[in-house]
């Protein structure tokens, strides 16, 4: 596994770097045969420091922890807990990704566009959708249950999540209103 360590504003010392690979290689073989890559980042604010861990576990999951701490190895260990947490909450279902051959699915593409959302408002209509984006580039929407969406959403941690259900293949959009509600949007188009 190829771990990468940064640190905005903060020199790691190489036995922490050690400590870290160590940890983080325990950690995920318990889960996953082949992790693709892990980074760690860590910045320093004014009054803490933040670390990240962010492990990319094949190519339709990723895994994300983080934690803000008085120093820099306890903000590690938080996000290490916080990442391990999760990870045990869905072990079973890990487990069994990880030791049979997943299901051959369809891919479907889609765009993926950044946008600006600095544009002034008195441009006109036409040179607003125009200046907006800022970048287009091609990601790949998979085909999942809802079970195994809500557990990519949460593992994650990101806002939002388009797939394709696989009970009812039509496009469907999850996020989480709040910690404990999890909203899905149902297009009713069947793809």
């Amino acid at each position: 596994m190829d771990i990468s360590i940064f640190g905005n504003k903060i020199d790691i010392p190489d036995w922490f770097r050690n400590k870290i690979n160590q940890n983080l290689q325990e950690i995920t073989q318990k889960y996953f045969k082949n992790i693709v890559d892990c980074s760690v980042t860590f910045n320093k604010s004014p009054s803490d420091y933040h670390c990240q861990i962010h492990i990319h576990a094949s190519r339709s999951l990723s895994l994300r922890g983080e934690a803000n701490a008085d120093n820099v190895q306890e903000s590690f260990n938080i996000a290490l807990e916080h990442l391990h947490n999760r990870l045990k909450k869905y072990k079973g279902r890990l487990i069994t990704k990880r030791d049979h051959a997943p299901p051959a699915h369809e891919l479907f593409e889609g765009n993926q566009y950044i946008i600006d959302n600095d544009i002034p408002l008195e441009t006109s209509v036409e040179s607003q959708k125009d200046a907006k984006i800022i970048d287009k580039k091609t990601t790949h929407i998979d085909t999942l249950s809802l079970q195994d969406a809500i557990m990519v959403l949460d593992l994650s941690e990101r806002p939002v999540l388009m797939f394709k259900n696989l009970d009812n293949n039509r496009i469907n959009v999850i996020y989480k209103q709040n910690e404990d509600r999890i909203i899905l949007l149902d297009s009713g188009m069947i793809s």
